[in-house]
């Protein structure tokens, strides 16, 4: 673990055992190794029995998870896989464990008119329409090169009614005011749960001014957000990264923004390698309901991320 250690950013190391101080050394032992391939269900091309049998019959090696329903993880070659009819038709989105919850816990349904905010590459996007395929759906992406990924998965996933927008998201709030009734901000972070030590590029970038940055702009979705939801209206907050400054000390700066107007909404998750957000940070007291956000202890085949569900309770 030393010559890990040595290759990680000045800096990064130290703060990373601040953080997990007991997971330090099983966490960056996930560094090392890339995660294991993921894919779910697309519903709105196929049921998960259907699914089922025609992986069978394509001789596709996997395992069903218990959580989230509808997800598996690839033991097959990833390559070939992409080469069968399943991955061309769009009957599967392959994607990592962890992305997956955040859609599951905003809950979109068939009424809802749904907010993605960060929508490239299409991910979440497409699962939203797969889990409420009647739902009115609106992807917003400002960088040109990643919305045209995101028009393609769309195309493969069936999601055509989706209506896309090139746009810088924090003008949400002037194109939809008081519209949405669920928001998904899967915000641009740091990736420090992406680190992969057999490629620099995954981590040589990082510096505390970088998550500085991060948290900038994850301030002005999130303004931007606000006024882009209904009374009642939910939002999700999502991140694949460790630093709590692009975490709870968002959402408590969120909170505290808006007062009275902002609730966090507790979160259940199945899984072993959950905890609790922090409500304390650096010696820095946040509020008691950041305990009700999640984190997400990354393993062999789920990257580390933060996840916090919101309800705007008045306008």
């Amino acid at each position: 673990m030393k010559e890990v250690e040595k290759k990680l950013p000045p800096g990064f190391a130290q703060k990373l055992k601040g953080i997990y101080p007991f997971k330090y050394q099983k966490i960056i032992t996930t560094f090392l190794a890339k995660k294991k391939s993921s894919f779910r269900i697309n519903y709105s091309k196929i049921d998960l029995r259907s699914l089922r049998k025609k992986l069978i019959e394509e001789h596709v090696r996997f395992r069903e998870l218990p959580f989230p329903k509808g997800s598996f993880l690839l033991f097959s070659n990833l390559r070939q896989f992409q080469d069968t009819d399943i991955y061309k038709q769009g009957f599967v989105f392959v994607q990592n464990v962890s992305s997956m919850i955040p859609p599951i816990i905003l809950d979109p349904q068939d009424s809802d008119a749904t907010l993605d905010l960060c929508a490239a590459p299409g991910a979440k996007t497409t699962q939203i329409v797969s889990l409420a395929p009647a739902s009115e759906v609106v992807a917003i992406e400002k960088i040109r090169d990643r919305y045209y990924k995101l028009l393609a998965n769309l195309k493969v996933q069936g999601a055509t009614k989706v209506k896309t927008l090139l746009l810088d998201g924090i003008w949400v709030r002037k194109k939809f005011p008081e519209y949405f009734s669920k928001a998904l901000i899967d915000a641009p972070c740091s990736a420090e749960a992406r680190f992969y030590m057999h490629n620099p590029r995954s981590y040589k970038y990082w510096k505390e001014r970088k998550v500085k940055e991060m948290a900038r702009k994850q301030k002005k979705l999130l303004h931007a957000s606000f006024f882009s939801l209904k009374e009642g209206a939910e939002l999700v907050y999502s991140t694949c990264t460790f630093s709590p400054e692009e975490n709870e000390v968002i959402i408590n700066w969120f909170i505290n923004k808006f007062k009275e107007k902002i609730e966090v909404v507790p979160i259940s998750l199945p899984l072993p390698n959950v905890r609790d957000g922090f409500t304390r940070w650096q010696g820095k007291k946040l509020s008691a309901s950041l305990k009700l956000t999640k984190r997400i202890i990354p393993n062999d085949f789920m990257e580390g991320f933060f996840i916090a569900k919101l309800r705007k309770i008045s306008v």
